[in-house]
């Protein structure tokens, strides 16, 4: 026998010992669990509130801390007292 043929004769033996394994231990396997309506409506419930958090980061990846916002508020709260009062 050639060495070609021994080689595929190799293989053909490792598929053939694999589908043999998986025929004989695939039956015993266990189905999966079922889901009932509340376990579904569940997970939408948190699909939705992801979404609606990813919405947000995508508008405002990176949003300001209270110390920046509220010296942002301080800043503009002068702005419009000055030119209110005209300085």
């Amino acid at each position: 026998m050639s060495p070609a043929a021994q080689a595929a004769a190799w293989i053909a033996g490792v598929w053939m010992a694999a589908a043999i394994w998986v025929a004989a231990f695939k039956p015993f396997r266990d189905d999966p669990p079922r889901r009932t309506p509340e376990d579904i409506q569940r997970d939408i419930a948190e699909q939705r509130a992801r979404r609606d958090l990813d919405t947000c980061h995508a508008i405002w990846p990176d949003p300001p801390t209270w110390r920046v916002a509220a010296a942002q508020h301080r800043l503009n709260t002068a702005k419009q007292r000055r030119k209110e009062t005209g300085q």
